[in-house]
């Protein structure tokens, strides 16, 4: 999920927390006043510019949860919580509003109904969907981990899961990571993973050291991995290590179509509250910086389906507020720039008394591209939980090869 829930508290091994946990131990500052960034913004609502990437509305989702297209264009994918306040996946079919849960009871070979499962996505082949799954055995820290509104912004962040790989109706299970809680070595959790167009190559990031004393956010790995499937069983193999020197915090996104460059989020600086958007070249190594504001929160990017555009959270907007880029004062929104990191394009107003979308302690998380690019699910946090909008485009803004 999110750094916003990676920071300053830590069990015996080293777990961190994150923005979630201090949220909800410390007031969310006021709304300040925004920097105008209206010269920048390009472009407007309503807009009859003929421009695809205008954007048409901005409304909340039908299906509050976060929606993810399959790769077949005929189902979709919700991860939302269930009557017991339990994240659970369902499926739909496009057109209709009905759901079926696929993780709602006990499958054996499967973690139990009551688990959360989290941070979904497709593999490109349709065949599956990978999944952040709360384990059975962790250890959570002593005082603050009998608190469930800790814990649960810990799982929701990736810490004390595994991966898992699921059939789309949720009949096979099968466990991709064997992460532990308190042993040397072996990491408790991740986030991800962004997978190649052709399902082949898996990269995630996972926590191996929570010193908070030493790294603000914790130290994660980047991973990357080759996905097989053996008499139809899904495994990992030949994981390495790719973080980029000195990103000690880092997550990533998609991958590029060339199935090379992948988006990351990450900061080479010890406190990492100046995260940027970035493109490492899994082949070479190489590493772009796309959003260069060390001192700005810059977090979430995903590609669109075309690879020209990205949208990412950002406290960009209110960057002349010290206290809008830190843990308890944070305030972001929506922005969209090209994949070179050119034409910044502030897409929300949560914040900004006036428009539909305000809410004065609401603060932009996570963008998913439709498949056709022409619009975005958008997940809002008001802590402690989230609401989910959906934004359209005039046209294809996100899909459009051969241009």
């Amino acid at each position: 999920m999110t750094s916003a829930a990676r920071t300053l508290a830590r069990n015996t091994t080293g777990t961190v927390c994150g923005v979630l946990v201090l949220l909800a131990f410390a007031a969310v500052n006021t709304l300040a006043e925004q920097d105008d960034i209206g010269n920048r913004r390009a472009r407007g609502r309503g807009s009859n510019s003929g421009d695809p990437c205008a954007i048409r509305d901005l409304k909340k989702s039908d299906i509050q949860g976060f929606r993810l297209n399959a790769p077949d264009g005929h189902r979709y994918l919700v991860n939302k919580d269930d009557e017991k306040k339990v994240p659970q996946l369902y499926i739909g079919e496009n057109g209709t509003s009905n759901l079926r849960c696929i993780t709602c009871t006990d499958i054996p070979g499967g973690p139990k109904a009551k688990r959360f499962k989290m941070q979904p996505r497709w593999h490109p082949s349709g065949h599956w969907i990978i999944a952040a799954v709360e384990r059975e055995k962790y250890s959570p820290p002593p005082v603050l981990g009998w608190n469930k509104s800790f814990v649960a912004g810990m799982l929701q962040s990736g810490i004390w899961t595994d991966m898992y790989a699921i059939s789309p109706d949720g009949r096979e299970w099968h466990q991709l990571t064997n992460f532990q809680s308190n042993k040397k070595g072996v990491a408790d959790g991740y986030t991800g993973p962004a997978m190649t167009t052709d399902g082949r190559t898996l990269v995630w990031s996972e926590i191996v050291d929570g010193n908070v004393m030493k790294y603000t956010f914790g130290k994660w790995n980047l991973i990357a991995a080759n996905w097989e499937e053996r008499n139809g069983v899904p495994r990992l193999t030949n994981a390495r290590n790719i973080t980029p020197p000195g990103m000690n915090w880092n997550e990533p996104a998609n991958f590029q179509p060339d199935n090379e460059r992948v988006l990351i989020t990450g900061s080479p600086d010890k406190n990492a509250r100046g995260m940027d958007q970035y493109l490492l070249n899994i082949r070479t190594g190489q590493l772009q910086n796309l959003t260069n504001t060390p001192t700005v929160w810059d977090e979430h990017g995903v590609s669109s389906p075309d690879g020209h555009k990205i949208i990412f959270m950002s406290a960009y907007p209110y960057r002349n507020d010290p206290k809008s880029s830190t843990v308890t004062g944070l305030k972001t929104e929506f922005m969209m720039i090209d994949e070179d990191g050119s034409n910044l394009v502030q897409l929300t107003h949560f914040r900004e008394p006036g428009h539909p979308e305000y809410s004065p302690k609401a603060n932009a998380a996570v963008p998913g591209w439709s498949g056709d690019g022409r619009s975005v699910t958008l997940s809002r946090l008001i802590f402690p939980g989230y609401d989910y909008w959906e934004l359209s485009f005039e046209g294809a803004c996100g899909n459009q090869r051969g241009r």
